[in-house]
């Protein structure tokens, strides 16, 4: 019996460990992460070139054969049918100096194998980079994790699907390239409490209620749009069993329908700890379509004044995080080598894209929109515009206000990967990157 104990409390020290609450600053991580920024430097003549052009193109995500496993709200049952179509959405940049493909999945994430996939054989074959991202619906098709974790969350692993998802995202860049034309853009800024709440601190909970986009205008005249919003795209019920990409695709369709622009890409904002308005209809086919009457409303009644721009600049910044820190309680988490055999090893990092005065950071969690302040206010006082999207190939769960940390929350407790202090850290870490990109006017 002494032996089993013996061998019981070795297995425990094997598997969890304690909760290192040192000080962030305090942390190699820090250090690497500044050392990174500090190495960084970037010229206005480095994004400067010719007239900015741009193109776009979207192709389908469906599954080849149903049925076929939903991703989002964990063990679920699959889709036998589509509700609504979900695509790759692209769009190519170009100065004449650089080029970007800015890629917006409609899928719960970007996936991480996929990413390292694009990166290493599409970059390099057209000669761009690459700037990822998802509107994060809960109701999209799965099927593209292979990791344990990741078949509970996104259902059984299919290369065949994870081949549609790369083929229609190489094709979508293949279709947009001989399109380039030079275009005006527009940068959108306006604000829908109605339509986002808090729902981890509830009505008096700070928000992020700001629609944040850019509309570009091309020589022969058509209209295509880009957009932020912090709302989660998870209206529709956890038990459904088709595919949607939720409000976001009603939001393309309404506007594309009343000629308000002819293509038009949602990717998810900062919707950490923020969620859709309109749970009170208690229907989540009705919830989608009030967030989706709302927000297009706000996007057609928009002040849109083009400009001409020739900035262009795309970097990406390698993300050190304190060791895997996935909580059973306050202060017991399992350890590194049990998570990365769960969930896998990945070096996650921030994308940096800059159109015109536009600059737009992609993050690899669920940024919470509480963070968003400084670091818009910060691109204001220099008279720049700024956006935020997520889930940009790499996923460290959620980053929420410290001090929610040890709450007895799926968001806090469940979901936030790294260790405590990462909203001071990221929001250091993101003030230090625009600092330098906003001064290289």
């Amino acid at each position: 019996m002494l032996g089993i104990v013996i061998a019981l409390c070795v297995l425990a020290l094997c598997v969890f460990t304690t909760v290192d609450r040192t000080p962030y600053k305090e942390m190699s991580y820090y250090t690497s992460m500044m050392q990174e920024i500090d190495s960084f430097h970037v010229s206005s003549e480095e994004k400067k070139g010719d007239t900015l052009k741009a193109a776009w193109s979207r192709l389908a995500l469906t599954p080849a054969s149903f049925p076929h496993p939903l991703a989002g709200y964990g063990l679920r049952k699959p889709a036998t049918s589509v509700k609504d179509t979900t695509y790759v959405r692209t769009f190519i940049f170009d100065n004449g100096k650089t080029r970007v493909a800015y890629i917006c999945l409609d899928l719960l994430i970007f996936p991480p194998d996929l990413k390292d996939k694009v990166r290493e054989q599409l970059e390099k074959k057209y000669a761009l980079h690459v700037f990822l991202t998802a509107t994060h619906t809960h109701s999209a098709p799965g099927g593209w994790e292979p990791k344990l974790a990741g078949k509970v969350l996104a259902g059984s692993y299919s290369e065949e699907y994870v081949a549609v998802l790369f083929n229609a995202i190489e094709k979508s860049i293949v279709q947009a390239l001989p399109n380039l034309q030079p275009v005006e853009q527009a940068y959108i800024h306006i604000s829908a409490p109605e339509a986002v709440h808090n729902r981890l601190k509830g009505p008096t909970g700070p928000e992020d209620p700001f629609i944040r986009g850019l509309k570009f205008r091309n020589a022969s005249g058509e209209e295509a749009c880009l957009f932020t919003f912090a709302a989660h795209a998870n209206c529709l019920e956890s038990d459904i069993d088709y595919i949607s990409g939720d409000y976001p695709a009603r939001i393309s369709k309404i506007l594309e329908k009343k000629g308000w622009a002819s293509f038009v890409s949602y990717a998810a904002g900062a919707v950490g700890s923020h969620g859709p308005a309109f749970a009170e209809l208690d229907n989540g086919e009705e919830e989608a379509d009030s967030m989706a009457a709302v927000l297009s409303e706000k996007l057609e009644h928009a002040t849109i004044t083009y400009t001409t721009a020739n900035n262009l600049y795309y970097h990406r910044f390698p993300l050190y995080l304190r060791e895997p820190h996935l909580r059973l309680e306050k202060n017991i988490r399992i350890r590194p080598w049990v998570f990365r055999a769960l969930i896998g090893a990945d070096q996650p990092d921030i994308q940096l894209l800059q159109l015109g005065e536009t600059i737009i950071l992609g993050m690899p969690c669920d940024y919470s929109g509480e963070l968003m302040p400084p670091l818009e206010q910060l691109c204001e006082k220099q008279h720049m515009n700024f956006m935020l999207s997520g889930f940009n190939g790499g996923y460290i769960g959620y980053i929420t206000d410290d001090a929610c940390y040890d709450w007895q929350r799926g968001e806090t407790m469940d979901m936030n990967w790294h260790g405590p202090y990462n909203a001071a850290y990221l929001t250091e870490v993101n003030i230090a990157i625009l600092e330098k990109v906003v001064n290289s006017r």
